[in-house]
Protein backbone atom coordinates (compact mmCIF):
# COMPACT_ATOMS: atom_id res chain seq x y z
CA UNK A 1 0.00 0.00 0.00
CA UNK A 2 1.76 3.45 -0.86
CA UNK A 3 1.31 6.82 -2.71
CA UNK A 4 3.12 9.30 -4.93
CA UNK A 5 4.72 11.88 -3.35
CA UNK A 6 2.56 14.62 -5.24
CA UNK A 7 3.37 17.75 -3.23
CA UNK A 8 0.54 19.28 -0.55
CA UNK A 9 1.79 22.62 -2.23
CA UNK A 10 5.00 24.13 -3.78
CA UNK A 11 7.01 24.50 -0.37
CA UNK A 12 9.17 23.21 1.77
CA UNK A 13 6.60 22.60 4.08
CA UNK A 14 3.83 21.04 1.64
CA UNK A 15 6.47 18.85 0.00
CA UNK A 16 7.78 17.57 3.53
CA UNK A 17 3.97 17.20 4.75
CA UNK A 18 3.24 14.69 1.87
CA UNK A 19 6.69 12.51 2.68
CA UNK A 20 5.96 12.07 5.83
CA UNK A 21 2.54 10.47 5.61
CA UNK A 22 3.63 8.20 2.70
CA UNK A 23 6.07 6.94 4.67
CA UNK A 24 3.98 6.63 7.79
CA UNK A 25 1.51 5.22 6.09
CA UNK A 26 2.35 3.01 3.40
CA UNK A 27 4.79 0.83 2.88
CA UNK A 28 5.22 1.43 -1.62
CA UNK A 29 6.35 4.95 -2.98
CA UNK A 30 5.30 5.72 -6.37
CA UNK A 31 7.47 7.62 -8.47
CA UNK A 32 5.77 8.98 -11.79
CA UNK A 33 6.97 10.11 -15.30
CA UNK A 34 4.55 10.89 -16.87
CA UNK A 35 5.66 14.86 -17.98
CA UNK A 36 7.78 13.74 -21.29
CA UNK A 37 11.16 11.84 -21.98
CA UNK A 38 14.61 12.95 -22.78
CA UNK A 39 14.41 11.78 -26.39
CA UNK A 40 17.43 12.78 -27.80
CA UNK A 41 20.07 11.93 -24.87
CA UNK A 42 18.24 8.41 -24.37
CA UNK A 43 18.82 7.85 -27.84
CA UNK A 44 22.16 8.88 -28.18
CA UNK A 45 23.09 7.35 -24.55
CA UNK A 46 24.17 11.28 -23.98
CA UNK A 47 24.47 13.00 -19.96
CA UNK A 48 20.94 13.77 -18.63
CA UNK A 49 19.99 17.67 -18.10
CA UNK A 50 20.61 18.12 -13.88
CA UNK A 51 16.77 18.21 -13.62
CA UNK A 52 16.42 14.62 -15.51
CA UNK A 53 19.44 13.46 -13.16
CA UNK A 54 17.95 14.32 -9.84
CA UNK A 55 14.50 13.39 -10.55
CA UNK A 56 16.21 9.60 -11.47
CA UNK A 57 18.72 10.07 -8.12
CA UNK A 58 15.47 9.14 -6.03
CA UNK A 59 15.71 6.12 -3.18
CA UNK A 60 12.72 4.71 -1.41
CA UNK A 61 13.23 4.57 2.32
CA UNK A 62 14.71 1.65 3.64
CA UNK A 63 11.93 -1.18 3.99
CA UNK A 64 10.21 0.29 1.34
CA UNK A 65 9.05 -0.94 -2.07
CA UNK A 66 9.66 1.48 -5.19
CA UNK A 67 7.42 1.46 -8.40
CA UNK A 68 8.34 3.54 -11.16
CA UNK A 69 5.71 4.36 -14.15
CA UNK A 70 7.19 5.72 -17.50
CA UNK A 71 4.74 6.56 -20.61
CA UNK A 72 6.09 7.45 -24.18
CA UNK A 73 2.54 9.05 -24.01
CA UNK A 74 1.89 12.93 -23.42
CA UNK A 75 -0.38 13.86 -20.58
CA UNK A 76 -3.71 13.63 -22.46
CA UNK A 77 -3.08 10.15 -23.66
CA UNK A 78 -3.43 11.21 -27.25
CA UNK A 79 0.19 11.28 -28.72
CA UNK A 80 3.95 11.48 -27.83
CA UNK A 81 5.50 12.17 -24.66
CA UNK A 82 6.78 15.75 -25.03
CA UNK A 83 10.57 16.45 -24.13
CA UNK A 84 11.85 16.37 -20.80
CA UNK A 85 15.32 18.92 -20.90
CA UNK A 86 16.02 21.72 -18.20
CA UNK A 87 12.64 20.84 -17.05
CA UNK A 88 9.70 18.56 -17.88
CA UNK A 89 6.79 19.37 -20.57
CA UNK A 90 8.79 21.59 -22.56
CA UNK A 91 8.30 20.93 -27.03
CA UNK A 92 10.15 18.08 -28.63
CA UNK A 93 12.83 19.01 -31.20
CA UNK A 94 12.41 19.81 -34.62
CA UNK A 95 13.74 16.54 -35.63
CA UNK A 96 11.05 14.49 -33.46
CA UNK A 97 7.98 16.84 -33.56
CA UNK A 98 6.74 14.35 -36.68
CA UNK A 99 8.24 10.72 -35.57
CA UNK A 100 5.72 8.04 -34.98
CA UNK A 101 5.12 6.09 -32.03
CA UNK A 102 6.94 2.99 -33.63
CA UNK A 103 9.59 4.98 -35.51
CA UNK A 104 12.66 3.62 -34.40
CA UNK A 105 14.30 6.50 -33.38
CA UNK A 106 11.44 6.52 -30.82
CA UNK A 107 12.01 2.27 -30.15
CA UNK A 108 15.45 2.95 -29.81
CA UNK A 109 15.12 6.21 -27.17
CA UNK A 110 12.40 4.40 -25.47
CA UNK A 111 14.09 1.48 -24.58
CA UNK A 112 17.43 3.09 -23.79
CA UNK A 113 15.61 5.78 -21.22
CA UNK A 114 13.61 2.00 -19.29
CA UNK A 115 17.13 0.88 -18.74
CA UNK A 116 18.73 3.61 -17.69
CA UNK A 117 15.90 4.04 -15.27
CA UNK A 118 15.89 0.30 -14.18
CA UNK A 119 19.69 0.67 -13.99
CA UNK A 120 19.44 4.14 -11.59
CA UNK A 121 16.84 3.60 -9.66
CA UNK A 122 16.69 -0.35 -9.41
CA UNK A 123 12.86 -0.61 -8.97
CA UNK A 124 11.18 -3.14 -7.62
CA UNK A 125 8.08 -2.66 -10.05
CA UNK A 126 7.94 -0.72 -13.45
CA UNK A 127 5.19 0.37 -15.99
CA UNK A 128 6.37 1.51 -18.68
CA UNK A 129 3.17 2.66 -20.02
CA UNK A 130 0.31 4.98 -17.75
CA UNK A 131 -3.22 4.23 -19.02
CA UNK A 132 -2.44 3.33 -22.38
CA UNK A 133 -5.81 2.23 -23.73
CA UNK A 134 -6.85 6.03 -23.63
CA UNK A 135 -5.23 5.98 -26.36
CA UNK A 136 -7.40 3.59 -27.98
CA UNK A 137 -10.38 6.03 -27.11
CA UNK A 138 -8.32 9.24 -28.41
CA UNK A 139 -6.88 8.28 -31.31
CA UNK A 140 -6.89 4.51 -32.42
CA UNK A 141 -4.76 5.29 -35.80
CA UNK A 142 -1.74 5.32 -33.46
CA UNK A 143 -2.51 2.82 -31.29
CA UNK A 144 -1.26 0.05 -33.31
CA UNK A 145 1.99 2.18 -33.67
CA UNK A 146 2.05 2.55 -29.82
CA UNK A 147 1.47 -1.58 -29.31
CA UNK A 148 4.38 -2.03 -31.20
CA UNK A 149 6.77 0.27 -29.61
CA UNK A 150 5.33 -0.94 -26.00
CA UNK A 151 6.04 -4.83 -27.51
CA UNK A 152 9.58 -4.21 -28.30
CA UNK A 153 9.91 -2.52 -24.92
CA UNK A 154 8.60 -5.02 -22.92
CA UNK A 155 10.25 -8.04 -24.56
CA UNK A 156 14.32 -6.92 -24.24
CA UNK A 157 13.53 -5.47 -20.46
CA UNK A 158 12.15 -9.04 -19.82
CA UNK A 159 15.53 -10.60 -21.41
CA UNK A 160 17.70 -8.87 -19.57
CA UNK A 161 15.42 -7.72 -15.98
CA UNK A 162 13.88 -11.84 -15.70
CA UNK A 163 12.46 -11.18 -12.53
CA UNK A 164 11.56 -7.46 -12.80
CA UNK A 165 7.20 -7.22 -13.18
CA UNK A 166 7.22 -5.25 -16.11
CA UNK A 167 3.83 -3.77 -17.49
CA UNK A 168 1.36 -1.37 -18.47
CA UNK A 169 -1.58 0.65 -16.69
CA UNK A 170 -5.41 0.45 -17.53
CA UNK A 171 -7.54 3.46 -17.39
CA UNK A 172 -10.95 1.87 -15.72
CA UNK A 173 -13.29 4.16 -16.82
CA UNK A 174 -11.89 3.84 -20.71
CA UNK A 175 -11.95 0.04 -20.41
CA UNK A 176 -15.49 -0.42 -19.18
CA UNK A 177 -16.83 2.45 -21.63
CA UNK A 178 -17.85 4.90 -19.23
CA UNK A 179 -15.69 7.43 -21.07
CA UNK A 180 -17.28 8.89 -24.16
CA UNK A 181 -14.08 8.41 -26.53
CA UNK A 182 -14.22 4.43 -25.51
CA UNK A 183 -17.71 3.61 -27.35
CA UNK A 184 -16.89 1.22 -30.02
CA UNK A 185 -13.14 0.92 -29.49
CA UNK A 186 -13.09 -2.79 -28.54
CA UNK A 187 -11.36 -1.45 -25.49
CA UNK A 188 -11.58 -5.28 -23.68
CA UNK A 189 -10.39 -6.94 -27.02
CA UNK A 190 -7.29 -4.70 -27.01
CA UNK A 191 -6.52 -4.24 -23.52
CA UNK A 192 -6.46 -8.57 -23.50
CA UNK A 193 -4.35 -8.62 -26.08
CA UNK A 194 -1.46 -6.15 -24.58
CA UNK A 195 -1.82 -7.77 -21.46
CA UNK A 196 -0.25 -10.96 -23.40
CA UNK A 197 3.03 -8.96 -23.02
CA UNK A 198 2.62 -8.04 -19.10
CA UNK A 199 3.33 -9.17 -15.96
CA UNK A 200 0.42 -7.39 -13.80
CA UNK A 201 -3.23 -6.37 -15.09
CA UNK A 202 -2.60 -2.63 -13.30
CA UNK A 203 -5.17 -0.37 -13.03
CA UNK A 204 -5.99 3.52 -12.34
CA UNK A 205 -9.59 3.96 -10.39
CA UNK A 206 -10.92 7.31 -9.63
CA UNK A 207 -14.53 5.86 -9.11
CA UNK A 208 -15.82 9.73 -10.35
CA UNK A 209 -16.30 11.66 -13.33
CA UNK A 210 -16.58 8.76 -16.00
CA UNK A 211 -17.73 5.97 -13.35
CA UNK A 212 -20.99 6.20 -11.40
CA UNK A 213 -19.62 5.88 -7.79
CA UNK A 214 -22.25 3.39 -6.85
CA UNK A 215 -21.54 1.22 -9.59
CA UNK A 216 -17.68 1.90 -9.12
CA UNK A 217 -18.28 0.07 -5.58
CA UNK A 218 -20.77 -2.71 -6.10
CA UNK A 219 -19.56 -6.09 -5.18
CA UNK A 220 -18.82 -7.48 -8.69
CA UNK A 221 -17.61 -4.31 -10.15
CA UNK A 222 -13.78 -5.57 -10.52
CA UNK A 223 -14.95 -9.28 -11.59
CA UNK A 224 -12.98 -8.62 -15.13
CA UNK A 225 -9.58 -8.66 -13.28
CA UNK A 226 -9.86 -12.32 -12.90
CA UNK A 227 -10.34 -12.62 -16.61
CA UNK A 228 -6.44 -11.93 -17.32
CA UNK A 229 -5.00 -14.65 -15.47
CA UNK A 230 -2.17 -12.89 -14.24
CA UNK A 231 -1.49 -10.16 -10.86
CA UNK A 232 -3.53 -7.45 -10.48
CA UNK A 233 -2.55 -4.33 -8.53
CA UNK A 234 -4.00 -0.49 -8.33
CA UNK A 235 -1.12 1.67 -10.06
CA UNK A 236 -3.49 4.46 -8.74
CA UNK A 237 -6.30 5.82 -7.56
CA UNK A 238 -8.52 7.92 -5.50
CA UNK A 239 -11.94 9.42 -4.21
CA UNK A 240 -12.94 13.52 -3.39
CA UNK A 241 -13.82 14.45 -0.03
CA UNK A 242 -15.84 17.49 -1.33
CA UNK A 243 -17.70 17.90 -4.82
CA UNK A 244 -15.81 20.17 -7.45
CA UNK A 245 -17.37 21.76 -10.44
CA UNK A 246 -15.30 22.39 -13.51
CA UNK A 247 -16.97 25.21 -15.42
CA UNK A 248 -15.17 24.66 -18.47
CA UNK A 249 -16.98 21.72 -18.65
CA UNK A 250 -19.93 22.20 -17.44
CA UNK A 251 -19.91 19.54 -14.74
CA UNK A 252 -19.71 18.86 -11.38
CA UNK A 253 -17.79 15.70 -9.66
CA UNK A 254 -19.29 14.38 -6.87
CA UNK A 255 -17.33 13.71 -3.20
CA UNK A 256 -17.96 13.56 0.50
CA UNK A 257 -16.24 12.44 3.31
CA UNK A 258 -18.37 9.50 3.71
CA UNK A 259 -18.17 8.52 -0.22
CA UNK A 260 -14.44 8.51 0.16
CA UNK A 261 -14.30 6.62 3.16
CA UNK A 262 -17.01 3.98 1.63
CA UNK A 263 -14.75 3.94 -1.50
CA UNK A 264 -11.22 2.51 0.60
CA UNK A 265 -13.36 0.45 2.10
CA UNK A 266 -14.59 -1.03 -0.35
CA UNK A 267 -11.35 -0.99 -3.19
CA UNK A 268 -8.67 -2.45 -0.31
CA UNK A 269 -11.16 -5.22 0.58
CA UNK A 270 -11.23 -6.07 -2.74
CA UNK A 271 -7.09 -6.27 -2.70
CA UNK A 272 -7.50 -8.27 -0.09
CA UNK A 273 -9.93 -10.95 -1.05
CA UNK A 274 -8.65 -10.99 -4.52
CA UNK A 275 -4.97 -10.18 -3.36
CA UNK A 276 -3.85 -7.53 -5.50
CA UNK A 277 0.06 -7.08 -5.52
CA UNK A 278 0.02 -3.64 -4.40
CA UNK A 279 -3.04 -0.22 -4.31
CA UNK A 280 -1.96 3.31 -4.30
CA UNK A 281 -3.48 6.50 -3.48
CA UNK A 282 -2.29 9.04 -5.41
CA UNK A 283 -2.60 12.17 -3.29
CA UNK A 284 -1.45 11.45 0.42
CA UNK A 285 -2.47 15.03 1.04
CA UNK A 286 -5.40 17.35 -0.46
CA UNK A 287 -3.61 20.48 -2.53
CA UNK A 288 -6.20 22.90 -2.70
CA UNK A 289 -3.14 25.43 -1.64
CA UNK A 290 -1.06 24.13 -4.74
CA UNK A 291 -3.90 25.02 -7.15
CA UNK A 292 -4.53 28.44 -5.97
CA UNK A 293 -0.91 29.01 -7.18
CA UNK A 294 -2.18 27.63 -10.69
CA UNK A 295 -4.06 29.26 -13.75
CA UNK A 296 -6.69 28.97 -16.13
CA UNK A 297 -7.87 25.51 -17.52
CA UNK A 298 -4.42 23.60 -15.63
CA UNK A 299 -5.75 24.68 -12.05
CA UNK A 300 -8.99 23.87 -13.13
CA UNK A 301 -7.71 19.95 -14.18
CA UNK A 302 -5.34 19.66 -11.06
CA UNK A 303 -8.49 20.32 -9.02
CA UNK A 304 -9.90 17.12 -10.19
CA UNK A 305 -7.54 15.24 -7.74
CA UNK A 306 -7.07 18.34 -5.61
CA UNK A 307 -9.08 16.61 -2.68
CA UNK A 308 -8.02 12.50 -2.81
CA UNK A 309 -5.84 13.30 -0.04
CA UNK A 310 -6.27 10.99 3.23
CA UNK A 311 -5.57 14.06 5.46
CA UNK A 312 -6.71 17.49 4.45
CA UNK A 313 -4.28 20.16 3.88
CA UNK A 314 -4.31 21.72 7.41
CA UNK A 315 -2.80 17.83 7.80
CA UNK A 316 -5.53 16.74 9.80
CA UNK A 317 -6.79 12.59 8.83
CA UNK A 318 -9.96 12.20 7.25
CA UNK A 319 -12.42 9.20 7.78
CA UNK A 320 -10.83 8.14 4.34
CA UNK A 321 -7.95 6.99 6.73
CA UNK A 322 -9.65 4.59 9.06
CA UNK A 323 -10.00 1.97 6.79
CA UNK A 324 -6.68 2.92 5.02
CA UNK A 325 -4.68 2.16 8.23
CA UNK A 326 -6.84 -0.43 9.25
CA UNK A 327 -5.56 -2.17 6.23
CA UNK A 328 -1.72 -1.09 6.10
CA UNK A 329 -1.63 -2.45 9.94
CA UNK A 330 -2.68 -6.19 8.66
CA UNK A 331 0.07 -8.70 7.87
CA UNK A 332 1.12 -8.98 4.66
CA UNK A 333 -1.35 -12.11 2.84
CA UNK A 334 2.48 -14.00 2.55
CA UNK A 335 2.94 -13.61 6.41
CA UNK A 336 -0.56 -14.78 6.93
CA UNK A 337 -0.10 -18.16 4.65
Amino acid sequence: MGFTLWPADLTAEGIQASTDFAIGHGDLISVMYIGGLPWGESLRNAPFSPDVQKSLSYRAPAGKKLFVSISPLNESRDGMAPYWGEHDNMPLPADWQNLQLDDPKVQGAYLSFCRRVIEKMHPDYLAIGVELNVLLSKNPDRWQRLKTLYRSTYRVLKRAYPSLPVFFTTDIGHYTGAAAEAKGKDQHGEVADLMRDSDIFAMSFYPYGNLNFADAVSPHFLDFVSSFAKPVAVSESGMQSQPVTLPTYKVTLPGSPTQQARFEEFLLGQADARKFRFVVNFATTDFEKLVAKLSGLSAELAEVWAFTGLQDSAYHAKPALVPWDRFYRMPLLAERN
